[in-house]
């Protein structure tokens, strides 16, 4: 009787298991994220400042409204195809993942011709501190026409491993 009873204790514990992860299973529910577009980031210049392809200045403008919106997936789309192979996604996601509400708008400085596929463009964005206080944050960013098309060049070594032992 002893075994009889421990043979149907575990066939009621095993079909209640079973049971279980059926009616869980029927009560997921899935949420789909509705895609928003951020704000763009407002890009001036200094006067006599003049975008060397209007393609790069759209690219430039979407990537750091991208950025601006801690929209790590969106930015890296724009990262050169080396830069993509170097760098490890997850590392990247933490960096950037996170919105900026202090940056408020760019002005770019100059543009550097490096080679007819090479930009260089610095910029200085503006942005608020905790206080309110307005400042200037510095950035010469890489820009490489890579099959007619404008990609960035990150150089942060610490997503690509430069200057860190990697």
């Amino acid at each position: 009787m002893n075994r009889y009873f421990s043979f149907r204790y575990r066939a009621w514990c095993y079909l209640l298991v079973v049971f279980g992860l059926i009616a869980g299973c029927a009560l997921k529910t899935t949420v789909v994220p509705t895609a928003v577009s951020p704000q763009a980031i407002a890009v001036a210049s200094t006067e006599g400042f003049q975008w060397p392809d209007n393609d790069l200045a759209s690219r430039f403008q979407q990537y750091w409204t991208l950025r601006k919106a801690g929209d790590s997936a969106g930015s890296f789309e724009y990262e050169a195809p080396h830069v993509q192979e170097m760098v490890i996604r997850g590392r990247y996601d933490s960096f950037y993942n996170k919105a900026r509400k202090d940056w408020e708008s760019i002005r770019v400085e100059k543009i550097n011709k490096i080679s007819d596929q090479l930009f260089e463009v610095d910029f200085n964005m503006m942005a608020k501190t905790s206080e309110g206080a307005a400042r200037e944050i510095f950035f010469r960013d890489s820009w490489l026409l890579f099959s007619n098309q404008w990609v960035h060049v990150l150089k942060d070594p610490f997503m690509t491993g430069d200057g860190i032992g990697k």
